[in-house]
């Protein structure tokens, strides 16, 4: 088996002279099967593949590729298979529960499209460094931010908190290189359910769309508070009644953490599937065709935790204004409908009246 530095990754460059097409692949697998998930806890994750089609760089919305067939390759000449969403065009799913990356083994993603390119990444491992996570604490910050009133800026303070947590003490020669990421759900009541006597009154929101920022750090020792997010807290509906989120820390290889690197640095000219940057790394390459390929395999030590919102932290109260809200609503004619009569009508996620699998056993 043969095996690629970081000075394998090249840099993506679409070509637009010859206008060939250029596929967008998302896609890593981590050291926690779908099984160990359910017990941090959480709804489950089976790892995901993502795939979507560009023709050049001036397409600022790219084609979800279905119908093709994504598989991985480990160094134990094992091979699983992906099978593609039913709900969601674009999307594949490795629905083994108990597999995870392992120590000592080389993995490889491959997807081979309909059409008949060929796409293979480089050979990746799993990175062995110990992940270790500290304890989290908040700090309470007022900050000054611009809100528009009547449609004219206004200057006024806002109440929030950053969440910190310590990274504990380690030492090495090269750099470690972390990456955090958060899922967030949170608990939403319909104020006013009463009214058109809903049946949908409280809800579990998700959404990939609210704390969907990452961190990035490559110390060589620990020993110190990472900040992870802010959090508004007056006003924030998401806070009123119970918030939480899982708390991803990725160690990754270097190049993984590059390709994250300069994908934040050019944050400016749109996210992955929004308008593609230039000169990304990716460890991809079609060795049958002239397609272009954006994106990066990654085989990630992660280790994750939930941390939960606990207002009685705070020096001062939350006031909940979602009924006063509401009622603002209630007056004007019309029919009664949205987020304030039916939980599920929410505006800012996908809402569900049905409770998390690990809601019970919190």
């Amino acid at each position: 088996m043969l095996f690629c530095s970081i000075s394998c990754i090249e840099k993506y460059d679409f070509n637009v002279i010859q206008g060939s097409g250029g596929l967008v692949i998302e896609s890593s697998i981590t050291n926690i099967s779908y099984e160990k998930s359910l017990s941090i806890p959480s709804d489950g994750n089976y790892f995901k593949v993502s795939l979507s089609q560009t023709s050049d760089v001036d397409n600022v919305r790219n084609v979800k590729v279905a119908g093709a067939k994504v598989y991985l390759l480990d160094g134990k000449k094992n091979k699983y298979s992906y099978t593609e969403s039913t709900s969601v065009k674009g999307d594949y799913f490795l629905l083994n529960k108990v597999f995870k990356a392992e120590k000592g083994n080389t993995y490889q993603l491959n997807v081979d499209l309909k059409e008949g390119q060929h796409f293979e990444s480089t050979w990746e491992t799993l990175p062995t460094d110990a992940n270790e996570m500290g304890d989290f604490h908040i700090e309470e910050v007022n900050t000054q931010e611009y809100v528009y009133e009547a449609g004219e800026p206004i200057i006024r303070n806002m109440d929030g908190i950053k969440l910190k947590m310590n990274v504990p003490t380690f030492e090495g020669k090269e750099k470690v290189h972390f990456r955090w990421s958060y899922e967030p759900i949170w608990m939403y009541t319909s104020a006013l359910a009463y009214v058109v006597n809903s049946q949908r009154i409280i809800c579990w929101v998700r959404t990939n769309l609210y704390q969907k920022d990452y961190v990035l750090q490559s110390p060589r020792n620990g020993g110190f508070d990472q900040e992870l997010f802010y959090l508004q807290t007056k006003g924030n509906e998401r806070l009123f009644q119970y918030f939480s989120t899982l708390i991803n820390q990725d160690i990754v290889s270097e190049g993984y953490y590059t390709f994250w690197k300069d994908l934040d640095a050019q944050k400016a000219k749109g996210g992955l599937f929004d308008q593609p940057p230039f000169g990304l790394s990716t460890n991809f390459a079609s060795p049958n065709s002239v397609w272009t390929v954006n994106g990066y395999f990654g085989v990630v030590n992660r280790n994750t935790k939930r941390w939960t919102f606990d207002p009685k932290g705070l020096s001062y109260v939350i006031e909940n204004t979602l009924e006063e809200n509401c009622l603002l609503l209630n007056n004007e004619p019309g029919r009664k409908e949205g987020q304030c009569y039916y939980c599920d009508e929410n505006n800012q996620g996908n809402a569900t009246t049905i409770s998390p699998s690990w809601w019970t056993s919190r």
